[in-house]
């Protein structure tokens, strides 16, 4: 079956030990039109940093429950790398990521 990615904006994550925030975007590569990263939300937990994990983690999407199951602890996705950190710049000058919104 095939959904629609803003579908899935606002689900809550929830890591291997418990809910972490929630997915807020998705960083795309237009070269090959894959999901490079999923953009969570954690400023509810965390203290208000959006954090990026690799959509391989994802171990399932609960669609009716509005929920993503992450193969993550809370404490790797809280040390896991942020938009800051990747260095990624402006969607404006991405040349091969696109922001999804």
């Amino acid at each position: 079956m095939l959904h629609r990615l803003n579908q899935v904006k606002g689900f809550h994550i929830h890591a291997t030990d418990g809910q972490i925030g929630h997915v807020d975007d998705f960083l795309i590569d237009e070269s090959s039109w894959t999901i490079r990263y999923m953009i969570i939300d954690t400023s509810n937990f965390i203290g208000g940093k959006w954090v990026v994990v690799s959509p391989d983690t994802i171990k399932q999407i609960e669609w009716g429950n509005l929920r993503v199951d992450v193969a993550l602890t809370r404490a790797q996705i809280k040390n896991g790398p942020t938009l800051e950190t990747l260095d990624v710049p402006p969607s404006e000058k991405l040349p091969n990521y696109a922001f999804i919104f």
